[in-house]
């Protein structure tokens, strides 16, 4: 009976593992819109993003299945990845499809009774639409596979607005975008370097077309418009908000420098491993709150 318990709970968290729960956080961008407009406090908008939020994270819990299972080759190439569960077999074909069906119903009971806004809905379809075809076919195009990705976190903030029916600042739709770019090409910049040009191009196709001068000379350009799109945000909003560009510059100078130590390859592992990016992000958002509230 102790063996059939732990072998349940293996089988559990094989699965649960499959749909990344660690990469939800990045779903906190549905709230975004919510709390740059001064709403985060209203009950009815808050509960309305928190079902569109976890709706989101399990629409993101297929792509990674899928995602997952046509990189399960390329995978096992790299150092961590490959522990994934399709790359260990601990998770079958057909246990992830039933995972699969699984989600998709409580996607769309949750849904039906939430009511969403169409709009909502469509943003929905289309990010599950280009989390498909990027592991199908975009994944392998140089270049424009990390305008397909930053495209995905923008489709978070414009279905964040959707639910509470805000409209998007030009400015946050601008600094999403270009922090998503910042964010890829220092996950292909330290895949680079600490594969190798042969192995980080099995690991990953577009790899063939890039180097470490070219992918350092992006990530210096989506840092540099970052922080120019969030200043001229922060200007049109008075000298108090002007005030958090502080500590913006110093986060993504941050960030940065831990990507050419090799240390950015997963965003949210960097953010909370290193203290002094951790800490200057609570100061950047209690500032804001502080600010705005």
């Amino acid at each position: 009976m102790p063996d059939d318990r732990t072998d349940m709970i293996l089988f559990f968290k094989n699965h649960i593992k499959l749909i990344r729960p660690n990469q939800w956080i990045k779903n906190l961008l549905l709230f975004s819109p919510l709390f740059f407009s001064g709403n985060l406090l209203d009950e009815s908008l808050f509960i309305i993003t928190c079902l569109g939020a976890f709706v989101f994270s399990l629409v993101s819990g297929l792509g990674y299945i899928v995602n997952d299972w046509m990189d399960k080759e390329n995978d096992r190439v790299h150092p961590e990845k490959q522990n994934r569960p399709f790359c260990i077999k601990t998770v079958s074909g057909k246990s992830a499809l039933v995972l699969s069906g699984s989600l998709v119903f409580l996607i769309i009971l949750i849904s039906v009774f939430s009511r969403f806004p169409l709009l909502f809905l469509i943003y929905l379809m289309v990010y599950l639409l280009i989390s498909f075809s990027y592991s199908l076919y975009f994944k392998s195009v140089v270049i424009l596979e990390i305008f397909v990705v930053a495209v995905g976190f923008v489709l978070r903030v414009l279905a964040g607005g959707a639910l509470c029916n805000i409209e998007i600042s030009s400015w946050l739709f601008l600094t999403v975008f270009f922090i998503a770019m910042m964010i890829s090409i220092a996950k292909r910049l330290n895949e680079l370097k600490e594969l190798g040009n042969e192995d980080a191009v099995k690991h990953r196709k577009s790899q063939v077309g890039y180097s470490l001068n070219y992918l350092n000379n992006m990530l210096w350009a989506c840092a540099g418009i970052t922080l120019v799109v969030y200043s001229l945000y922060a200007v049109e909003h008075g000298k108090l908000v002007m005030s958090s560009i502080v500590p913006a510059t110093y986060g993504i100078f941050r960030f940065i420098y831990l990507t050419d130590l090799g240390k950015g390859s997963d965003p949210i592992k960097t953010l909370f491993s290193d203290r002094q990016l951790l800490l200057t992000t609570l100061i950047f958002l209690l500032f804001l709150t502080f600010v705005i509230y």
